[in-house]
């Protein structure tokens, strides 16, 4: 540490130190013609800017000019270190990020390495990134080379080398196609979403339980679907996209239109999260199928779009085939007027079919699109046209007089298409030389025809076991193979001692025949995250789990002493998040997976009889939540679980659709049974799967202890303090006071707590073995007795026999005798007593708020 230069010798000193004024800040940076330049040229990639003030305030910030390098006097060898450390290039990773070390202006766009490349992927893209970082702009363009969602998606056979060299061969097409690599650099998901787990998924987390269903539905344009059609993966994926953002450090998210919605789901949540500075949207046009009706192009379709790889015959046939109308056609629309045939009225229409265009454009004239948009977008292009007036051909600098000759008639279409097709081939014959003369461009190439060529003929569903990538924790050692699974509850800010006792009698809910069995308590707290459980602080949550860990030890304690019958000695406690860091990439895929499986409706509980379901304005973080339980039980692979009840068996019909969901002869009590049982049974039926990943036994547990001391209230904002026992209670205080409030009103069995404490801390309830307990009354109310069932007290309870208070009195030190014990417990755990102060002060904080 530098020490101080002075030392005070006296109280003045101080005081003068004291008034010393801060420095003022540094003088705003002008704005120059450069940079009116810059900006300008950024925005013409752009159809829409979101916003341009913005824009112009980054490129003040970090846009030319802003460069300090690593080898000024100014600078230490720590920053000349970290400037050489981001300039280095690797053969996977091409990337130049210029020698200086201050922060540049990034921009990112993504592209998965699974197929063809067509001409906007190709050559406008060429052209935007060029014009993004144009020399001297001081930015770098990031390419997300989305490889592990390649994989992910089964493409090249899941071969993640074969989906590299795709990826490779399509840089080389860039390259080719006139792509300035200079202030590019691409970043592989495989391995920066594996190698930073631990950074990645907690940003996706917290991306997630900021939004509600509804919020996310609107962003599924992107995947092409309408929300009645969703399967529970697609409110993933723009969750997973609006992460890549903040995961890239992206200051510009330079993507299509048809992105928008993700993209503007980024700037919300930096709203919500209260992030200072949202990335600057900058949508780029999307390009018009060939075939009339096309809002875009079409990898599914080839003969929508024009190819990077396409020959001089492909580009011939696909552009003298393509609609290319000179007037807008209307049609009669229901009203008996007239509507413009390319306006869609159905509200039910394929959302990947929508309008991907924010400029208005009846004629929606595919080859005029080309002609702006591929051949006059390069800064100085021109485009050669024969007219009627000029048939030996026109040159054109400018789109406007291009479509304004078309439409009056001076262009005919088959002038236009000639023209045009003229032009594409010339700007797509770079890339075919490139490909024919280059080593290293005709080597990957040739990699790729080999392994069409080699690809393997589809195999029937029977003769080969489907995939299955899973976290396994068996295999890597941290989980007892044929476990007993039991999942910890979310975090609360006041963990109750039923929470600890509903735990402790799923834990003891194992197979009749199988007592011993290991048993595995998963700690939610990624989970916890998700669900925005204790604002999803994560020294929190860990809080909570100490809190609760000690209270079951010291509960398991109070059951069974120290005899070999403990519960927790055959416990393996794990939690989430580090389960899942032993092998991210695979836990994910599994998740994404059930994701797939599933529509939204079915993970959301909708339709399935067990209760209304979710609704819309809840939070998506309870659909992710419910997809990481099935990979958390794949992880595990389980022999049984116990699982809470979203219904309770009352006796009453159960409806269609769930009687069919038998679990070893019980039926699905909730939703996350329901998942798990048809994920099993639809995508582990095989036999080498089934054989390996047995569908666990399932037990919902409903017959645990009540431990409630009033009758239910008409809603949480009704209850009291004293309505039940918490972790944190003080055993002198609230162990006699809260019973003597207790609900006892004499004759009731049917809701009686002082019984129900009894009997359960007494051992009268399974939870011990020859439990006996003593009340003690005066010769007058008959004197002490002694019970050792339950039965046995309900009965002198409701007969008369037995008063009120006598049973307070005996309940009294019962609970008093508990709350010593787990007390105790709490404060013996040093995690667990600092725990129960942060939630303390958490709950506190909390009640102050809701009071403004």
């Amino acid at each position: 540490k530098t020490k101080s230069r002075f030392t005070p010798a006296s109280p003045c000193t101080i005081t003068t130190m004291a008034k010393k004024k801060k420095a003022p800040p540094p003088p705003a940076r002008p704005w120059t013609d450069d940079l009116e330049s810059d900006l300008q040229r950024i925005l013409t990639v752009g159809e829409e800017c979101i916003s341009e003030q913005e824009l112009r305030n980054l490129i003040l910030a970090k846009g030319r000019g802003t460069e300090k390098y690593a080898d000024d006097d100014n600078n230490d060898d720590d920053a000349a270190e970290t400037a050489a450390a981001t300039t280095a290039e690797s053969d996977t990773k091409p990337t130049a990020t210029g020698p200086d070390i201050t922060p540049r202006i990034r921009l990112y766009d993504g592209f998965e390495p699974s197929g063809r490349m067509h001409i906007a992927q190709g050559l406008l893209k060429s052209v935007n990134v060029n014009k993004c970082t144009s020399p001297g702009t001081h930015s770098t363009f990031c390419f997300w080379v989305a490889d592990w969602f390649a994989l992910m998606n089964d493409k090249m056979g899941g071969d993640l080398s074969k989906i590299v060299t795709v990826g490779k061969y399509l840089i080389e097409v860039w390259k080719a196609a006139g792509m300035d690599l200079t202030n590019v650099e691409f970043r592989w998901a495989s391995e920066e979403i594996t190698e930073n787990a631990n950074v990645y998924w907690p940003i996706m987390l917290d991306v997630a339980r900021r939004f509600n269903v509804t919020r996310i539905k609107k962003c599924c344009q992107i995947m092409g679907r309408l929300e009645g059609s969703l399967t529970a993966a697609q409110v993933l994926y723009p969750l997973m996209q609006c992460t890549d953002v903040f995961f890239l450090k992206a200051d510009i998210c330079q993507l299509g239109v048809d992105q928008r919605k993700v993209n503007m789901l980024a700037r919300e949540y930096c709203d919500a999260a209260k992030k200072r500075f949202k990335p600057v949207i900058l949508s780029h046009h999307m390009l018009y199928g060939l075939k009339e009706g096309q809002e875009k192009m079409s990898k599914s379709d080839p003969d929508s779009a024009v190819f990077m790889e396409d020959t001089v015959e492909d580009v011939e046939r696909k552009i003298q085939r393509a609609y290319c109308p000179t007037s807008v056609k209307v049609v009669a629309d229901d009203g008996g007027g007239e509507t413009p045939n390319n306006t869609n009225n159905s509200e039910n229409v394929d959302a990947g079919k929508e309008s991907m265009h924010l400029t208005a454009d009846d004629l929606k004239n595919p080859i005029l699109d080309y002609v702006k948009h591929i051949v006059l977008s390069p800064p100085g292009a021109t485009f050669a046209c024969a007219t009627a007036a000029s048939p030996d051909g026109k040159t054109y600098d400018n789109y406007s007089d291009v479509e304004e000759d078309f439409l009056s008639g001076d262009i005919t279409p088959e002038q236009l298409k000639r023209a045009l097709i003229d032009a594409l081939n010339e700007l797509l014959q770079p890339v075919r030389d490139h490909f024919a003369n280059d080593d290293t461009a005709r080597g990957l190439l040739e990699e790729i025809r080999e392994y069409k060529r080699n690809a393997a003929p589809a195999a029937s569903s029977e003769d080969v076991a489907p995939k299955a990538p899973r976290l396994d924790l068996v295999g890597a050692g941290v989980v007892p193979p044929g476990s007993h699974l039991v999942f910890a509850p979310l975090p609360n800010s006041n963990p109750t001692l039923q929470s600890a006792a509903d735990l402790l009698a799923k834990l003891e809910a194992v197979a009749e025949d199988d007592d011993n069995a290991p048993r595995v308590l998963m700690l939610l707290d990624w989970t916890a995250r998700v669900n925005g459980a204790l604002d999803a602080d994560t020294k929190l949550i860990a809080a909570y789990h100490s809190v609760l860990l000690s209270s079951l030890r010291a509960l398991d304690e109070h059951f069974h002493g120290e005899d070999g019958k403990s519960v927790m000695k055959n416990v393996t406690v794990i939690t989430q998040s580090e389960a899942i860091l032993k092998d991210p990439s695979n836990y994910w895929i599994s998740v994404i997976n059930a994701g797939r499986h599933f529509t939204l409706d079915a993970v959301m509980g909708i339709g399935l009889g067990l209760g209304e379901g979710m609704k819309d304005s809840e939070g998506v973080g309870k659909v992710i939540g419910r997809l990481m339980m099935v990979a958390d039980v794949l992880a595990v692979n389980p022999k049984s679980i116990a699982l809470d009840a979203t219904t309770v068996d009352n006796g009453e019909e159960v409806v269609d659709g769930v009687a069919s969901m038998k679990l070893d002869g019980e039926e699905a009590k909730s939703v996350e049974a329901h998942l798990i049982q048809q994920f099993y049974s639809a995508k582990l039926s095989h036999p080498a799967l089934a054989s390996a990943l047995p569908l666990p036994q399932i037990t919902h547990v409903t017959s645990g202890p009540k431990l409630a001391l009033q009758p239910p209230r008409e809603s949480d904002a009704h209850k009291m303090e004293s309505d039940e026992y918490f972790l944190a209670d003080d055993p002198k205080v609230h162990g006699k006071s809260k019973v003597k409030k207790a609900f006892c009103e004499p004759g009731n069995v049917g809701f009686c707590p002082p019984i129900e404490l009894l009997a359960y801390f007494g051992g009268l309830s399974g939870n011990g073995e020859g439990g006996e307990v003593k009340i003690s009354r005066s010769p007058d109310n008959g004197g002490d007795v002694t019970y050792s069932t339950k039965s046995a007290i309900l009965a002198d309870f409701e007969a008369g026999t037995l008063h009120p208070g006598d049973l307070k009195g005996a309940v009294s030190a019962v609970m008093v005798g508990v709350l010593t014990r787990t007390s105790a417990g709490i404060k013996a755990d040093g995690e667990a007593a600092k725990g129960v102060k942060a939630l303390k002060a958490f709950e506190k904080k909390m009640a102050k708020q809701k009071k403004k």
